[in-house]
């Protein structure tokens, strides 16, 4: 399929050239050897065939495109990192717009400041800032893309710490969805400024971040692994251990294979601060539990902790997620998670959740779009890769996912919808949601950019 507009029509050829002639990027058809390669997501569940990508190489790109789709009535689609839980960074027939070769990054050591550009992922950020021995919020994992981490919020090892990736932002800029370029500070389009922080790709398509530093050095960080049949006496435990914890320490649970083939419920900390109580916090972990499967605990470089989940995923299979946050690690979340996580249809499935709260709840709900900031973030990320096994995944997790949901508190963080993203928007918003539809109304009143996790502008 070549490139076609919203209705089907198709897009001529040389329209397309012209559109080659006046951008610096590249664009790839199905025509070029790489177009296989340059359309893959990380969801392969949600794989789609694009009409044209353009790879994008400054603002003026970002602003040609925009105007290119939007005055030939052609669908958009924006990929950065091309990690996303709902597929969102591709299209059927329309035009995705490829910002990976956006790639610029500068440190400035003295303000603390860093600027960066939408196409490096965590651990390109991660390196240059920690050179510096700075770091910023991010994601968990080094592979995530830092746009679509930042407008959604961007949680990681460092928000009970330094708050979200969101609240570290200092200024923006954004294409709109008329083509001009803006630059968004609290005291510039402050309406813009405010939706970018969590309303995702709504509004247009940044092409620049600026956030705030902080001095980071080497973490306390480690695993522990415990016989599953302790789950629901090692959840409590973490629980209570929990409610007094130092801000700079986040805690996880996950549901592993322990080495030996036993199901076990796993532990994961993050020490992001070590001093003299690190160690018998780290004591008190072990003491969680009893036989444990697993201990590897120990100093480590922040680079370091930002990979110690990568190879919990791999880019290209299947995966069907659905995401919802716990107030507390109660008995019965905890058994259905762990009967689920035995009963999975892959071993490769992802089970478990994260510790919220810490400094990123001192900010008010209003204050950005981001408003669900306690609990535990939980996840079942069904993995698999025979599209031919794809109701069978689908039917397990949305089964294991309907036992849980009276215990869940029914929000959900925007970067974690799935195929539910459609259903449960206003879920991810709470009581900001109706100030985003109206500021999507002023910046984007057509909804051009609706290939997302999307939030419609208010009539």
């Amino acid at each position: 399929m070549g490139l076609v507009t919203a209705t089907g029509t198709a897009i001529p050829e040389s329209r397309l050239a012209e559109l080659g002639e006046a951008v610096r990027g590249r664009i790839i058809t199905a025509k070029d050897a790489d177009y296989d390669e340059r359309k893959q997501i990380w969801n392969g569940y949600f794989q789609k065939s694009p009409g044209a990508i353009v790879q994008v190489d400054g603002a003026s790109d970002v602003v040609k495109v925009v105007n290119f789709a939007r005055e030939n009535d052609i669908e958009l689609a924006v990929k950065g990192g091309g990690h996303c839980f709902a597929g969102t960074g591709t299209i059927e027939g329309g035009l995705l717009l490829d910002t990976s070769r956006l790639r610029g990054i500068r440190v400035d050591p003295a303000k603390r400041r860093l600027v960066v550009q939408p196409g490096l992922e965590q651990g390109d950020v991660d390196a240059e800032t920690t050179s510096f021995g700075l770091a910023v919020t991010g994601s968990q994992e080094s592979y995530i893309g830092i746009g679509g981490l930042t407008l959604g919020g961007g949680l990681g090892w460092l928000a009970r710490y330094r708050g979200l990736l969101v609240d570290n932002l200092v200024s923006a800029d954004i294409v709109l969805a008329s083509g001009e370029l803006v630059t968004t500070t609290a005291q510039d389009h402050p309406d813009l400024f405010w939706a970018i922080r969590g309303g995702g790709g709504n509004y247009g398509v940044a092409t620049r971040f600026e956030f705030d530093l902080h001095p980071q050095g080497d973490c306390m960080a480690g695993l522990l692994a415990f016989p599953i049949d302790q789950t629901v006496d090692v959840a409590r435990r973490l629980d209570e251990f929990n409610r007094t914890a130092p801000d700079e320490l986040t805690t996880s649970f996950a549901f592993l294979t322990a080495p030996g083939g036993a199901p076990a419920i796993g532990l994961g900390f993050v020490h992001a601060a070590p001093d003299d109580s690190t160690e018998e916090l780290i004591g008190q972990m072990r003491g969680l539990g009893t036989g444990a499967l697993l201990d590897h605990c120990g100093p480590m470089p922040y680079v370091a902790v930002q990979r110690m989940l990568d190879e919990n995923t791999v880019a290209g299979h299947r995966y069907y997620p659905r995401s919802f946050l716990l107030p507390e690690l109660r008995d019965e979340p905890l058994q259905i998670l762990a009967d689920g996580f035995v009963n999975a249809p892959s071993e490769r499935s992802l089970v478990g959740g994260g510790l919220m709260g810490g400094v990123m709840s001192n900010v008010p709900a209003s204050e950005t779009p981001f408003l669900h900031r306690e609990g535990y973030l939980t996840s079942i990320l069904t993995s698999w890769t025979d599209p031919a096994k794809d109701e069978e995944a689908v039917e397990w997790t949305e089964k294991v996912y309907s036992e849980l949901l009276s215990y869940t508190t029914g929000a959900v963080y925007a970067n974690h919808l799935g195929a539910d993203a459609a259903e449960r928007i206003e879920d991810a918003y709470g009581s900001n949601f109706e100030r985003l539809t109206r500021i999507k109304a002023v910046y984007d009143p057509e909804n051009f950019f609706h290939t997302n996790n999307n939030i419609k502008p208010a009539s």
